[in-house]
């Protein structure tokens, strides 16, 4: 009876044991079938996300194609602009250092100029008091006026020029004036208005407007001394200025010229 009992109690186990693993197999099988569909609906997700990305690719490839073109035309035109702004770059460094050069050359000159304007107005304040009074009166407005004493170095050389110019004009020419004069007489001095005679800068006469009075001027280094000469005929010396001022006809007229010690006659036409 045990015997029997213990058969039945093993067929019992053994039917849970194979119910038991026959569960198992289905679930297990039904596990993975849930995997799979799991899996491929995974890989159809992928594989919808992968052509998005391939037609998305397919429309934006024209234009990244059209924008690296433009890019590389833009780098390429860059590299150009930056090889032209060296090569701009050495053009102005190289006009620059051409303009300093300039710069310091006339500097030089400028400097060496101012130099030799010292010197020159050096010679024309000794020469100025030698001149004829007109003359002499002409160059003291210049040289003493505000202007040229706070006139830079183009404005001083002008003012040279147009001395020398006015120097140069009074030597070729015959020129006259009328001043007042202190002579001296048997009488004593006095001031007398005279009519004056100049031919170039260093031979003049004066004759007084009653005629009383003749004589020459003799210049000097400290200026000119005014002296009388018998040989100085005061209607020469009178109708020389008359042909001057074309109130007469044009003719030869000879007058006292003094040369170192010596007298000598000069003549004077127009």
């Amino acid at each position: 009876m045990r015997k029997y009992i213990s058969e039945i109690i093993s067929v019992l186990i053994a039917l849970v044991l194979f119910a038991f693993l026959a569960s198992n197999n289905a679930f297990a099988t039904t596990n993975k079938v849930k995997q799979t569909d799991k899996l491929i609906q995974q890989w159809l997700a992928i594989e919808q996300q992968r052509n998005a990305i391939l037609n998305d690719w397919h429309q934006q490839k024209p234009l990244l194609e059209q924008r690296l073109l433009l890019l590389k035309q833009e780098q390429k035109q860059l590299e150009q602009n930056l090889t032209s702004a060296n090569e701009s770059d050495n053009e102005v460094e190289k006009k620059r250092a051409q303009l300093l050069e300039s710069q310091n050359t006339m500097e030089a000159m400028q400097a060496e100029l101012d130099k030799s304007l010292i010197s020159y107005y050096q010679i024309v304040a000794q020469v100025h008091p030698q001149l004829p009074p007109p003359l002499y009166q002409a160059w003291h407005n210049k040289l003493t006026s505000t202007e040229l004493l706070e006139a830079d170095t183009t404005t001083k050389l002008n003012t040279l020029l147009e001395l020398l110019e006015q120097l140069n004009d009074f030597e070729q020419r015959i020129s006259h004036a009328q001043s007042a004069l202190t002579l001296s007489n048997a009488q004593g001095e006095k001031e007398v208005m005279v009519h004056q005679l100049y031919i170039g800068l260093s031979q003049a006469w004066y004759v007084s407007l009653d005629g009383s009075f003749v004589g020459r001027g003799v210049p000097e280094k400290s200026g000119w001394r005014w002296i009388a000469d018998d040989q100085v005929n005061a209607e020469t010396v009178l109708n020389a200025i008359a042909m001057i001022e074309r109130r007469s006809e044009a003719k030869f007229l000879q007058l006292p010229i003094s040369l170192s010690t010596q007298n000598t006659t000069a003549a004077v036409s127009n």
